[in-house]
């Protein structure tokens, strides 16, 4: 036979093999979503309450704390109480996806060593959960809202894009985490330490402008800006452009960083987990 007409065999380039996976993890909706309800029934089964229970530690963590905060920090209730509160609710959602993501490929090690599935689904399984967590959280800024008679206002509407970009930031991100925990299992025990003093460093129980002028320290805080998208609308009216520009900034770094090096590391997931 002639050389000249057998066909040539060329490797599919990486970053193609990273893109069919993320498409291929979009469109297999059915089976992250279904996962995700299943990771929730899983973790409360048997509990009368379910996750509602986080609800409620919540709220009474906001009635022992926003009082006494209130007094120490000379700002009133009405004010202060509605903005931790929604800091809370909306910081639970962003250490969620942090923690979890970070754990999203060595958690579902069994599905990735013995089911073909698109590594982005572990990815949307951890997105979609917190996601389910924090919509049902939000019934604990409810007794705040009758409490302290918030007529809920039209501005409020700004936080669902806030909740959108969020998880857009949540998506590259957990790629990055996951697979540096999948290669080195104490970077999940580092990151949940640094997630921890990151709730303190960030304005949840404070204000930024407390900090006069080092304000700066807060508003260049990335976890800062991805409270303030979801946060503000509801307790202080829309943000300011800045706010969005600095965001999206954040964004384009995070795809900039999670794209290649999911693309080169990827094929290395299933010895890695």
């Amino acid at each position: 036979m002639d050389s000249s007409n057998r066909s040539t065999w060329k490797p599919v380039p990486q970053w193609r093999l990273a893109v069919d996976d993320l498409v291929e993890g979009l469109r297999s909706h059915r089976v992250w979503m279904m996962l995700a309800r299943m990771d929730i029934r899983q973790r409360y089964r048997r509990s009368v309450l379910g996750p509602f229970w986080i609800t409620i530690t919540m709220i009474i963590f906001i009635l022992a704390i926003g009082p006494l905060y209130s007094h120490l920090l000379g700002i009133g209730s009405r004010d202060f109480i509605p903005y931790l509160a929604m800091g809370i609710i909306t910081w639970g959602l962003i250490s969620g996806v942090i923690i979890d993501g970070a754990g999203a490929f060595v958690t579902a090690e069994n599905l990735v060593r013995t089911v073909k599935l698109p590594y982005t689904v572990h990815i949307l399984r951890i997105l979609q959960r917190n996601l389910l967590i924090f919509l049902h959280n939000l019934l604990a800024f409810v007794p705040f809202m009758f409490y302290l008679r918030i007529v809920p206002q039209w501005s409020w509407l700004a936080a669902i894009p806030g909740v959108a970009l969020l998880m857009l930031a949540a998506l590259p991100t957990a790629f990055l985490l996951g697979t540096l925990s999948a290669r080195y299992r104490d970077m999940q025990q580092i990151i949940a330490s640094i997630v921890q003093l990151a709730f303190f460093m960030t304005p949840i129980f404070w204000k930024a402008e407390q900090l006069k002028d080092r304000a700066w320290f807060a508003d260049y805080n990335p976890l800062q800006m991805l409270l303030e998208v979801v946060r503000r609308p509801i307790v202080e009216g829309i943000p300011p452009a800045a706010t969005y520009l600095r965001f999206g900034v954040v964004l384009l770094i995070l795809y900039a960083l999670a794209a290649p090096f999911f693309a080169r590391y990827r094929r290395r997931l299933a010895f890695w987990v």
